[in-house]
């Protein structure tokens, strides 16, 4: 993959034109002093993360007190746009440093004590731009910042640098130690540039005896099985709202290579994503019901499992026949990998990316989830179900997952079962899965393929901002589809 030697230049411009306007207080945000970060000094060195003016408005730094320095570990900076009191997050970096005697690491919050949406807009910028030119920090919180362009624009640094490195002595080796086929899946062409704990899966799920117990389909097949049924992308639950975005989220290797820097949006499969998209968001959303599900009024939903309990919410809304389709796609399952809110990734100027990579280990590994506190007198036990929403990426504790979701809980005090996943409305609780639906676990994330591309991607910026004009009928699908083509090019073109 090329790397751009102009990195970010046009988004820096933009973000300096646009701290002229607006909001004084963003304004400030976005223009005060560097975060003086990258450098890595060693405990006591007086080196404590904050540059000139970082205390007035995001210098302010956690996870080390006094008494914890020993004078000798390096310190590591890790840059986030986020409430840095985040139990996660203090928990992470508190367990880390009491068991590292190589590293510590410290918390710098671009985020003022208060803030409104224009405040937060511009501390990501900020951010962003630090980042860009050499002043961020060694380990990125990504948030609401998109890894994929980030490291597009050599940002930050491919993980699989640090993945693939020779096995170290007396750990397990990579393969054994991760869920392989998820990390792959969270590429971005063959670049791994951000990583977590945890991991949820994407996929259209519908009625298989309408259309098909398979895995996989094209946009054409899709359209195809609906007409057959009598129904057009109504028929298609929770589908409404950005509509054409998501389903090339879902399938971006489809229009853009990434390694090649190539777009490709002026083709047939491109032109019905339009069409659907604009039936489908013209219409009022719609949950999807049992009883809509066993008429025929929805073949299928946007669905995906978020946890251990969710392929029995799709047996109940679609019965036996239940199949995972997958989002329509020119090749594979259409199984999307989601890379949860946490996840992190290295700074490609960073001058100690071994020890980002050690820090980020401990996080994955999410052993540090499995921790006890005592709150009013009682012991309460976390786990990773406390921290992150999704599957472990980590392989024990996954395993551990799936073990625990058969085993049936009850509470103490009454005796009453615990559910597993908790109903709403006319959806029912479901209790302890059985060894066939862990196996039916297993088997759709075995056939996950590709990962989802973040909303926050300039790529589906683009397409959002271009699709109005189709909608409204002033241009049509080849014409909409064009002007896409040209400005995602650029966009590409500009980080070779």
């Amino acid at each position: 993959m090329k790397k751009s030697g102009r990195i970010f230049g046009a988004i820096i411009l933009g973000m300096a034109l646009m701290a002229g306007c607006g909001d004084e207080q963003a304004a400030v945000a976005l223009n005060g002093q560097p975060v003086e970060l990258t450098g890595n000094g060693t405990e006591g060195n007086g080196q404590n993360g904050q540059g000139q003016g970082s205390q007035e408005q995001d210098g302010r730094t956690q996870g080390q007190s006094d008494s914890e320095q020993s004078g000798e570990r390096i310190k590591l900076t890790l840059g986030v746009v986020m409430d840095s009191t985040s139990p996660a997050m203090q928990n992470l970096v508190e367990a880390y440093n009491a068991q590292s005697d190589k590293y510590y690491v410290e918390m710098a919050e671009y985020l003022p004590e208060n803030y409104d949406n224009a405040i937060f807009e511009a501390s990501e910028d900020r951010f962003r731009m630090d980042l860009a030119t050499g002043k961020g920090t060694d380990i990125v919180l990504f948030g609401g910042l998109s890894a994929d362009e980030l490291g597009y624009a050599g940002v930050v640094l491919d993980l699989n640098s640090f993945l693939y490195a020779e096995d170290k002595v007396g750990e397990e080796p990579f393969g054994e130690k991760y869920l392989f086929d998820i990390l792959k899946c969270a590429q971005t062409g063959d670049a791994l540039y951000e990583i977590s704990p945890a991991f949820t899966l994407g996929f259209i799920v519908g009625d298989g005896s309408r259309l098909g117990m398979e895995n996989g389909w094209t946009m054409e097949e899709m359209m195809e099985s609906f007409e057959r049924n009598g129904r057009d992308g109504l028929a298609l639950a929770q589908g409404q709202g950005r509509t054409v975005e998501r389903l090339v989220e879902a399938s971006i290797e489809d229009y853009v290579d990434w390694d090649a820097g190539t777009a490709d949006f002026c083709k047939e499969e491109f032109y019905r994503v339009l069409e659907f998209g604009k039936a489908t968001d013209s219409s009022e959303y719609i949950r999807p019901s049992r009883e809509s599900a066993a008429a025929g009024i929805h073949l299928a939903s946007c669905e995906g499992l978020g946890t251990a309990a969710d392929i029995q919410y799709f047996k109940w809304l679609f019965g036996d026949n239940a199949a995972v389709k997958g989002w329509p796609c020119s090749h594979g399952t259409g199984i999307t990998v989601g890379i949860q809110q946490y996840s992190m990734g290295i700074c490609s100027y960073s001058k100690c990316p071994e020890g980002a990579w050690d820090f980020l280990e401990f996080f994955v590994d999410a052993a540090w989830t499995e921790r006890e506190f005592e709150i009013e007198g009682e012991l309460i036990k976390k786990n990773f179900s406390n921290y992150f929403g999704g599957f472990p990426v980590n392989r024990q504790l996954f395993e551990k997952m799936l073990a625990q979701s058969m085993v049936q809980q009850y509470y103490p005090d009454t005796g009453n079962p615990i559910p597993l996943l908790q109903g709403e409305g006319e959806i029912p609780d479901f209790y302890a899965n059985t060894a066939e639906d862990v196996e039916k676990l297993r088997e759709l994330i075995a056939l996950a393929d590709r990962r989802y591309l973040p909303d926050q991607s300039v790529i589906c910026q683009i397409i959002g901002e271009e699709i109005g004009g189709y909608n409204a009928g002033v241009l049509t699908a080849e014409q909409t589809a064009q002007k896409i083509q040209n400005r995602v090019q650029l966009y590409l073109d500009e980080q070779k």
